[in-house]
């Protein structure tokens, strides 16, 4: 009973005994001052082979002015930094045409502790800001770059890489992962050649990285590029020898591996150089078109279904439309549009999917004849607008097309009897870019502009096939 007492007794005193302690603790801190810094900015642009010098000016509180600075270079693409140790940053810049995250550290010797400022470096190369341009002359590719100041540096690739691109050009494809860095770090160069089929080139300063058969996990046989494709992840869809091809994404987008191709979607079908493709976190499909049985077929990144879908209403047959396609494009999953040829005459469909999330349903909007019908011919090139606008060539024309009311028009701009080889929308729709013959021009099809010319570039060499604009 003594003892139960005493241990009852202490408990009541315990909040009383402790109060008699002073809690020295809490009174003992010193506010440390923080360096003042200045003569550094956020953002450096910066030139490979050029001198990247960063001096900064920093002032120690209370007069200190023992401190030591480190500098680190994030390069993610290479799981690592590029550190350097001194009161300034004095670099020989090498890096690529890349924003690369940096950070200034500030030590201050006197207490010990340690200061961050962060900052970017973007890395540009005399090819970072301008216009990419493949040509046809005479069959044989030429690459060609045009500065902002519109000079044209002509037929770049043998005096970069001592060879020839092939024969019969047709795509640029640029390389660019939007999760991952979203920055443009190469090209496929696309020719209609089985002998040099396609090559892939740094879009820094045009040097090849490998030909097309190196892009593959087991050597292939011989290979006729029909399309290319460029998805958003850095990767590219493929259609060679009329089959479709995928590019691996399981490794990580600076993985050497990484948009390699193994071999094509197995099945029975002879695709055209056209390619309907859409993602969502439900999944990702593929619509194609067989040149041979005249049908649309589903395809997702693995598998060939053909027309292996559910089909609404029956405005036309899509399993067996016994027509040629001429072209073909998503605007929306519901307004989904394909011109076709039905002996010598061009038919113009709309339809809607629903290919996602476990679905297989295609509906036939309508089929009626094509407008534009008697202006089409056998170098036809088409491109959409993001608002729905067809836009075709006719010879030395271009015309644009709704196909909400049917009205055909044809633009504004003369090249002069030239022939258009070549059409590319840009700037969500605003402006569209015209190739011919040693020239390319920029149109203006912003609201209420009918294609006036904005500028004109020449001295290119034969024949307009595809840019790329980068800026």
């Amino acid at each position: 009973m003594k003892r139960t007492f005493l241990y009852i007794l202490i408990a009541l005193l315990a909040p009383f005994l402790s109060a008699c302690f002073k809690d020295k603790g809490n009174y003992d801190y010193i506010k440390l001052g923080e360096p003042v810094v200045s003569n550094l900015d956020t953002l450096y642009t910066v030139f490979t082979g050029d001198s990247l010098v960063i001096s900064p000016k920093i002032v120690l509180p209370e007069g200190r002015t023992d401190l030591t600075c480190y500098w680190k270079i994030d390069i993610p693409e290479e799981a690592r930094s590029d550190d350097h140790e001194g009161l300034e940053l004095r670099i020989l810049y090498g890096l690529g045409a890349k924003r690369y995250s940096a950070l200034l550290i500030v030590r201050d010797n006197g207490t010990g502790m340690q200061y961050y400022y962060k900052f970017v470096i973007n890395g540009r190369t005399a090819f970072t800001t301008g216009t990419l341009v493949l040509t046809d002359e005479g069959g044989l590719a030429k690459l060609s770059f045009i500065k902002p100041d519109g000079t044209v540096q002509s037929d770049l690739y043998p005096s970069i890489n001592g060879e020839s691109i092939g024969t019969n050009p047709l795509q640029i494809i640029p390389l660019r992962n939007t999760s991952y860095m979203n920055v443009n770090f190469a090209y496929w160069i696309v020719c209609g050649d089985v002998a040099n089929p396609a090559v892939e080139i740094n879009s820094d300063d045009l040097k090849r990285i490998k030909y097309l058969k190196e892009n593959f996990y087991d050597p292939p046989g011989e290979l006729l590029p029909n399309y290319f494709q460029r998805l958003t992840n850095g990767t590219t869809t493929a259609v060679m020898n009329e089959k479709l091809y995928i590019g691996t994404t399981e490794t990580a987008p600076f993985g050497t591996y990484y948009g390699y191709f193994s071999s094509p979607i197995p099945g029975s079908y002879n695709l055209a150089s056209d390619l309907v493709y859409a993602y969502t976190n439900g999944g990702a499909y593929y619509l194609g078109f067989d040149k041979v049985k005249k049908c649309f077929l589903r395809f997702d990144p693995t598998t060939y279904f053909g027309t292996d879908y559910i089909q609404e209403d029956s405005l036309f047959n899509p399993k067996n439309l016994k027509m040629d396609l001429l072209e073909m494009e998503k605007i929306t999953e519901n307004d989904v549009y394909a011109f076709c040829d039905s002996s010598g005459q061009t038919y113009e469909l709309k339809f809607s999917l629903n290919f996602l999330d476990g679905n297989s349903r295609f509906k036939t909007g309508y089929k009626r004849k094509f407008k534009g019908d008697s202006l089409l011919t056998a170098q036809t090139k088409w491109q959409s607008s993001p608002v729905g606008a067809f836009y075709f060539t006719s010879n030395d024309k271009i015309y644009r097309y709704n196909p909400i009311n049917q009205e055909l028009r044809q633009l504004d701009a003369n090249f002069g009897g030239k022939q258009v080889t070549m059409i590319k929308m840009q700037e969500d729709g605003n402006k569209l870019v015209a190739g011919t013959q040693n020239s390319i021009y920029t149109l203006d099809i912003s609201t209420g502009k009918y294609g006036n010319i904005l500028s004109q570039v020449d001295g290119l060499p034969g024949n307009v096939v595809d840019i790329f604009v980068r800026q």
